[in-house]
């Protein structure tokens, strides 16, 4: 199994002339003792068997703590993405033929370096409102209903934010081909 690769101590034993002899095989006994290598995983797979699997209490916490600071991502996201696009809508499409998903798209553009910068404080916030993580080993943080149940909470937290980032929208002002539709001619 080992085929003399990752030998413990790894000396190869040497003729009467100083000639390194041939490699063990399968099933060749090695007086040195070889060591066949374990899986890098094995140790954690062993854990994990004795490692009970986190109940849905535990499930929920590591829903709703993954699911806050994409809550205060999505409605920055949205909500610049709003704005930006409004005014660069307003700016540019005064002199320059600029379509309203143009304008959307280099406003969600000013949204996305705005979210990489603002990422850390976010997840600072979330912190200093109380969200403390889990009580999980990582072992239980790395099995597959942790992972969904946090991927679940990404997914509803920034859903929500988005919706919550809409607010603008309530905000803004009519554009021009909904005021000329109002008056009567």
């Amino acid at each position: 199994m080992c085929g003399g690769a990752g030998q413990l101590a790894g000396k190869r034993w040497r003729s009467t002339f100083g000639r390194p002899s041939k490699l063990p095989t399968l099933g060749d006994v090695d007086p040195t003792g070889s060591y066949c290598p374990v899986p890098e995983d094995w140790l954690a797979r062993k854990y994990a068997e004795s490692v009970p699997v986190p109940n849905t209490a535990e499930l929920w916490r590591v829903t709703v703590h993954n699911a806050v600071p994409f809550v205060g991502f999505g409605f920055l996201d949205n909500f610049i993405m709003i704005i930006a696009g409004d005014q660069i809508e307003m700016m540019l499409g005064s002199f320059m033929v600029l379509s309203t998903m143009a304008a959307a798209a280099l406003g969600n553009t000013i949204s996305d370096v705005m979210g990489i910068g603002s990422a850390w404080y976010v997840e600072r916030l979330a912190i200093r409102i109380g969200m403390q993580p889990p009580k999980l080993s990582p072992i239980q943080l790395d099995m597959p209903s942790s992972r969904r149940a946090a991927n679940m909470g990404r997914a509803l937290g920034v859903t929500l934010g988005c919706l919550l980032g809409m607010t603008p929208l309530l905000f803004l002002g009519k554009s021009k081909d909904e005021k000329h539709e109002e008056e009567p001619t």
